[in-house]
């Protein structure tokens, strides 16, 4: 199978548009259901701990030149933009679906996120677990990502801004397609480029953004969460917009 950074943007963009039902092949999907819980506020010690082995689990799920849309212009607006800002712990990752047309069939990876707390917003009620997909398959050196996946899930705590999958979009091109009923099962992050952080070694860093980011461009919600030194002011800020 194609891993995130062998894989064509093309494809990654018509796999894109079946998941989120733009058209394309039915989706086969593979349910799992785990508890959740909303959770009181986190210690500031459990999100400002550094893990090395965290920010490069991470690290396999960028899909350099992958940007389907701009990402929002800070956290504010990345929080207004999600159904649900949340922290949480990896419980687990999946394959979930395989989509995209017969001939360019491209597997969906599932990371599986105990939450902790949320910050901002509502996760869906009707589900009973928070499962994160990324296109394709993770860039793990094994015949079997999934598998080298778990043996390396990460420890501590990082924060999530998810957009659940069966969320009208705000324009819909002519002719698409209904959003697949097996998408609504699952969220996506808001963006590649900010939709989740974590401590780094010196400041706060979004790992599964590009390796580097442009500091001459327009703001993001990555430039506005990795400036802050620790992982707790990020919490914070996005609380206080409740």
């Amino acid at each position: 199978m194609p891993s995130h950074r062998a894989m064509p943007v093309t494809l990654l963009l018509a796999a894109a548009s079946v998941a989120t039902g733009c058209g394309g092949d039915q989706v086969t999907a593979t349910p799992h259901r785990t508890a959740m819980a909303r959770g009181a506020a986190v210690a500031d010690a459990e999100l400002d701990a550094y893990r090395s082995e965290n920010v490069r689990f991470f690290n396999r799920f960028r899909m350099p030149g992958a940007l389907l849309v701009k990402p929002p212009r800070d956290l504010a607006a990345g929080a207004r933009k999600a159904t649900a800002v949340i922290v949480a712990e990896v419980a687990d990752v999946r394959r979930t679906r395989v989509v995209g047309p017969s001939e360019a069939r491209v597997p969906m990876t599932g990371v599986v996120l105990r939450p902790v707390e949320t910050l901002h917003g509502r996760l869906r009620p009707e589900l009973n677990e928070v499962v994160v997909e990324f296109l394709g398959e993770a860039t793990v050196d094994s015949p079997n990502p999934v598998a080298a996946l778990r043996a390396s899930l990460p420890r501590g705590k990082s924060v999530w801004f998810l957009r659940w999958q069966g969320t009208p979009p705000n324009v819909s091109k002519p002719g698409a397609r209904p959003i697949p009923a097996e998408s609504k099962a699952f969220y996506d992050v808001i963006s590649l480029e900010g939709g989740m952080f974590t401590q780094g070694a010196r400041t706060v860093v979004s790992p599964i953004a590009a390796e580097s980011g442009d500091p001459a461009g327009p703001p993001t919600m990555r430039k506005d969460g990795e400036r802050l030194r620790k992982l707790s002011e990020l919490a914070k800020k996005v609380r206080a917009l409740d």
